[in-house]
């Protein structure tokens, strides 16, 4: 019983094999052909395709890296410049406020002296020339 039921699984495998080989055999034409072969170019392009976006990105990204890293340093150099400039500018005003300062004390010097000048000066018409009057 054995023997008859393996032969005929054998023979039922085989021939199903032999029917699916047929019907390979005679669905792979010239256009079916065409079709596989425009999917595997198609893969082929996409995967070439991903490698070279993926190398743009990274230059794009590495270029674009290098020039906010000039830019920067650029702005450094002159925020540095700028306060060098404006370090001196805040010396010169400094020494013009120092100067305006001592100027100001000669002239409150000045008017003080002058203030008891004319005071002398009228205790001096008033003791003096009035009386010969």
């Amino acid at each position: 019983v054995w023997k008859a039921v393996g032969w005929r699984l054998i023979a039922l495998t085989v021939g199903m094999y032999g029917l699916l080989y047929v019907y390979e055999r005679l669905t792979w034409t010239t256009r079916a052909k065409e079709r596989a072969f425009k999917r595997q170019l198609v893969d082929y392009a996409t995967e070439k395709l991903q490698l070279i976006v993926g190398y743009t990105g990274s230059n794009c990204s590495h270029q674009v890296q290098q020039e906010l890293t000039g830019t920067f340093a650029q702005l450094c150099q002159q925020v540095d410049v700028t306060r060098q400039n404006l370090d001196e500018e805040i010396k010169d005003l400094n020494k013009k406020i120092e100067l305006l300062d001592s100027l100001q004390s000669k002239a409150k010097l000045l008017r003080n002296k002058a203030g008891w000048l004319d005071s002398e000066l009228n205790m001096f018409t008033h003791q003096y020339l009035e009386q010969s009057r």
